[in-house]
């Protein structure tokens, strides 16, 4: 391992993602090399001058790009010096369901709640969707709090459907969610355009706009199919 790494200081408000992109580059560049055992994250927090728990996601973002793995007593190692990019088999979100499994039923449930909720909604609970929506549009968030800030926003809405049940069903399908969202939220522009849904839906609820409600659940989930399948689509190799 090269002795003449350069680490700049961390200076954007979005610590994590910064420290990311720097531990990447280093990697890609070699200086990490395959087989490397990284520094302790205590001691990579201190050389990068950020917070432990900034650190630590930030491991776990390049982890998710398949530069590093994780032997939980052993330590952090690389293991390649390719980026993974999100492809055909990322499809599958377990060896049962693939992703348009989980659309199919996000659009059953999320568009019912969102109509129900549109109805029956209370002055608090528009209130608190408000609330989540604003901290969900800071920028300076890490990937992982906006995924945070997304189920608790499809919650609330269940929720204020006033539906126990539907409200159950959301809730048993959020592993699977968050193992979506966790896979695609750094695809180009995905994180926008899925505030940008979200806000749409939650004026509609809010208002008390029943069809809008439902038709603004029905274009977000759309258009998250849609650019994924385009990214889908600019990836695979042509073919001769």
């Amino acid at each position: 391992m090269s002795s003449t790494r350069t680490i700049e200081r961390v200076q954007r408000l979005k610590l994590a993602d910064s420290v990311a992109e720097q531990l990447e580059r280093l990697i890609l560049e070699g200086q990490y090399s395959i087989g490397d055992k990284l520094p302790t994250e205590r001691a990579l927090a201190e050389e990068f001058g950020v917070g432990r728990s900034s650190m630590r996601e930030a491991l776990r973002t390049v982890e998710s790009s398949g530069l590093l793995r994780t032997d939980h007593g052993v330590g952090v190692f690389v293991v390649s010096n390719t980026k993974k990019v999100f492809g055909p088999a990322d499809m599958y979100l377990d060896e049962d369901y693939t992703v348009p499994d989980l659309f199919e039923v996000r659009l059953a449930l999320e568009r019912e709640a969102a109509g129900l909720a549109a109805k029956r909604i209370t002055e608090e609970e528009s209130s608190r969707l408000r609330d989540i929506l604003q901290r969900a549009g800071n920028p300076a968030i890490s990937d992982d709090e906006f995924i945070r800030l997304d189920g608790e926003l499809h919650r609330g809405i269940s929720g204020a459907s006033r539906n126990p049940l539907l409200l159950h069903l959301s809730e048993s399908i959020a592993p699977l969610f968050d193992t979506y969202s966790h896979r695609v939220i750094r695809l180009p522009g995905r994180r926008a355009a899925a505030h940008t849904g979200h806000t749409l839906i939650v004026e509609a609820v809010t208002a008390g706009r029943v069809r809008d409600a439902r038709t603004a659940v029905v274009n977000h989930l759309r258009e998250v199919e849609r650019d994924i399948i385009e990214f889908l689509n600019e990836k695979e190799p042509a073919k001769h």
